[in-house]
């Protein structure tokens, strides 16, 4: 893999009943094709603290993720990539037959676990004081890789959404910790608004959290933005078998495969607001395949080869 190598993104326009209907143009931005390890959103919010690390010569980067994390995979083949040594702090315990927290061992990520009570503090001052401390001159990357540096890497994202589909209406994207959201805001040119679909419950704080991400980066929003915080059907990593065969009836309908923590949680409030005429007839809809197809396994589900 090469941060520094020019990217394209493919899109897909999808048809059928429900979008026809509802006279909208829909299409799929396919960030998932960019990379299989580190795919969607991750390559571009890894990409400036990786390249960070590596000029200004850190000993170690650190971060933060649950047992199934996609930000921990993908962190971990990069900085295998990059030579860069890399620890992860693991919310709770975790069996050994976890194939995300295989892969990421295998690629030389050193594995620590934090309890649930220590993970709650790992953005308080005295635990990264403590955690500096303890491990001098390190990249210290938030959960998510929600840093910064990936609002400049996640802007380039946006560039790429607006060059395969120019003029958008409205761009939907799944939100976690507010970093995707928050880059692809702060860089909006062609885009009449982007619409995020938290897949927390409860998940209004990240209002805040984007607003407090742009004002640290110095940055203002491109266009007009919201959250729907209807979309996270049961909390984080909650995936009921409604849920997973809501899922599979979009991917057997679209001919796509998603994961279900994400991006199917995204798809699937989406088509909630189309039934529910939240888009004016005659929009242009993108939404942001984010990747992170590795998480299915999490689930028992087959990953299928992308490129």
């Amino acid at each position: 893999m090469d941060f520094h190598s020019a990217l394209t993104l493919s899109s897909q326009l999808l048809d059928c009943d429900l979008y026809r209907d509802k006279n909208l143009s829909v299409h799929l931005i396919r960030s998932d094709q960019i990379h299989r390890q580190v795919s969607g959103n991750k390559w571009f919010k890894l990409k400036y603290s990786l390249l960070n690390a590596q000029r200004q010569d850190y000993q170690q980067v650190i971060s933060f993720g649950g047992a199934y994390s996609n930000h921990i995979h993908a962190l971990a083949y990069a900085c295998k990539n990059l030579a860069l040594p890399v620890i992860g702090f693991i919310r709770g315990q975790w069996s050994e037959d976890n194939q995300t927290l295989q892969d990421a061992r295998r690629w030389g990520m050193q594995l620590k676990s934090l309890s649930r009570e220590q993970y709650r503090e790992k953005t308080s001052a005295q635990f990264l004081a403590q955690l500096s401390a303890e491990y001098p001159h390190s990249l210290i990357i938030p959960e998510g890789g929600s840093s910064i540096d990936a609002l400049r890497g996640v802007a380039e994202l946006m560039g790429l959404i607006e060059s395969a589909v120019p003029k958008i209406d409205t761009l939907v994207a799944a939100c976690g910790t507010g970093g995707t959201l928050a880059g692809l805001i702060s860089a909006a040119q062609q885009t009449g608004s982007i619409l995020g679909i938290p897949v927390l419950k409860g998940a209004g704080f990240l209002e805040d959290d984007i607003n407090g991400l742009l004002e640290r980066a110095g940055l203002d929003a491109g266009c007009d933005w919201r959250l729907d915080l209807d979309g996270h059907y049961g909390g984080y990593g909650k995936a009921k078998a409604t849920h997973l065969q809501e899922m599979q009836v979009i991917e057997s309908l679209h001919k796509v495969q998603l994961e279900p923590v994400y991006t199917a949680k995204m798809w699937r409030r989406f088509d909630e607001l189309v039934s529910d005429d939240y888009f004016k007839p005659g929009s242009v809809v993108a939404l942001l395949h984010s990747g992170g197809l590795q998480g299915r396994r999490g689930f028992k589900l087959a990953q299928m080869n992308s490129r």
